[in-house]
């Protein structure tokens, strides 16, 4: 029986043996890693989809080499990644990986307007609402992809805080933790919304908020593409007796100036981006689920809300490309502080051609979508009398675009709707961006709302 047994077993392995002959493959014998001056290499072999002693069919090679080249590249921590495949004895490859460290240590120096966007700023017409001084960033210490991070800003804002975030605490190269405290002093502070158009309060010679604050997040990446973020978060608030006064909705403290609160939040994030700064293939979706309040102070917010985002990029043919933004955000109670409440209009989330408005619902659904084509092509280039390739070796691109843009709002009380709260609002228009080296991007765009308004409007983020 053994015997019968043992000649069974050695049919199969020889089965397999041939099969795996039939097959066309390549084995990784070696990795070699060009240009890490900085970076360790175990930094660079985390974001591969292969290792040393890997056995890949030719059909899937390309692919693998593809996704971990994007992966490398969304570390940020490279200005190009190059990768090819050196044959060798046999099935035996070694994979060359060609790195172009970027400069790391950046006293970035700051001078920023005081609104919530730069055609905010400019209708304002006060050249004054400008904050000052660098924020001191070390993006890969230690060559461990550990980002150090010191604030000094004077001004018409100020801020002053540190951070550390240290990605890879595990041997899985999987547990990040971060953390940071800072002391923040505005001398402006949105106070009330009017005709869905912020108002501001300025006391001379005086701060109208000042706040402290100190957070923890952990989190995990599972995979490539997959991170999961908790973060607790302190905050001691105190405002100006006259913000308190001009809006009775601006605290529901009893009329205490001074706010404490501890935020909790989760956050998925499924990123299969090709870029990260300006996509053109992929898709992204994130889930965050944030607590304001944990009742421990009695001057707390009591607030819940989920976002949901999801970006789709799609190449469609040639140099034509498509992309849509979906997000949605519901809270558990439409009453929030005045000073908590972020409805459309604020960072990322608002209608293109309604940039000079905001609509302060605790609730709304918003759809981005653009059209766009590669008038230029992602080109490198090298500037001659600058030898060091960090700085020296660039890569542009510009792209034309046409845009749509809708979103509805719900959650916003009778006594403070206006005339673009509770209802549909779109815009519509063309514009074109530039995209460069260090995840710059240059938007302009010209479009017309729903109300008839036209408009020129920069900015300095991708659309989507």
């Amino acid at each position: 029986m053994r015997v019968l047994l043992s000649l069974f077993l050695s049919l199969i392995s020889l089965t397999l043996v041939a099969q795996q002959d039939s097959l066309s493959y390549v084995v990784i014998d070696e990795i070699v890693l060009e240009g890490n001056h900085v970076t360790k290499p175990s930094i660079v072999f985390r974001e591969l989809t292969f290792a040393v002693g890997d056995t890949i069919l030719d059909d899937r090679l390309n692919d693998e080499l593809r996704i971990s080249k994007e992966n490398v590249q969304n570390t940020t921590l490279f200005n190009f990644v190059e990768m090819k495949v050196v044959d060798g004895d046999n099935h035996d490859v070694a994979v060359v990986i060609k790195l172009t460290e970027r400069w790391y240590i950046w006293p970035y120096p700051y001078l920023v307007y005081s609104d919530r966007n730069l055609n905010s700023w400019y209708e304002a017409d006060d050249f004054s609402r400008f904050s000052y001084g660098f924020d001191l960033e070390y993006k890969n210490f230690l060559g461990l992809k550990h980002t150090l991070k010191i604030t000094a800003i004077g001004g018409y804002n100020q801020n002053y805080g540190f951070s550390y975030d240290m990605p890879y605490l595990d041997k899985n190269q999987s547990f990040g933790f971060e953390f940071g405290v800072g002391y923040k002093r505005d001398k402006e502070v949105a106070y009330e919304t009017v005709d869905n158009k912020v108002k501001y309060l300025n006391i001379d010679d005086e701060f109208a908020k000042q706040t402290a604050y100190a957070f923890v997040k952990p989190y995990y990446r599972f995979g490539f593409r997959n991170r999961l973020f908790l973060s607790l978060e302190y905050n001691d608030t105190r405002f100006n007796d006259s913000l308190l006064s001009l809006n009775d909705d601006f605290v529901n403290s009893l009329g205490d100036n001074r706010f404490q609160y501890f935020a909790l939040s989760a956050t998925f994030k499924n990123d299969f981006r090709d870029e990260q700064n300006y996509p053109l293939n992929g898709h992204y979706f994130e889930v965050l689920l944030q607590k304001n309040g944990l009742g421990i102070f009695k001057t707390e917010p009591d607030e819940f809300y989920g976002k949901v985002t999801f970006d789709w990029y799609q190449p469609i043919a040639g140099r034509w490309y498509w992309a849509t933004n979906v997000t949605t955000k519901m809270s558990s109670d439409s009453e929030v502080e005045y000073f908590l409440n972020q409805g459309l209009g604020y960072k990322n989330d608002y209608v293109r051609t309604y940039e000079l408005y905001v609509v302060d619902a605790s609730n709304f659904a918003l759809m981005k979508n653009n059209l766009k084509f590669a008038i230029m092509n992602p080109t490198t280039r090298y500037i001659p009398f600058i030898k060091n390739e960090r700085f020296g070796k660039i890569h542009f691109a510009l792209y034309a675009n046409v845009f749509f843009d809708c979103a509805y709002s719900w959650g916003v009380p009778e006594y403070r709707l206006s005339n673009i709260d509770n209802r549909f609002i779109f815009g519509t228009g063309v514009g074109v961006d530039f995209v460069t080296y260090y995840d710059k991007v240059v938007r302009f765009e010209y479009g017309v709302n729903d109300m008839g308004e036209t408009g020129l409007f920069i900015h300095l983020v991708a659309p989507i």
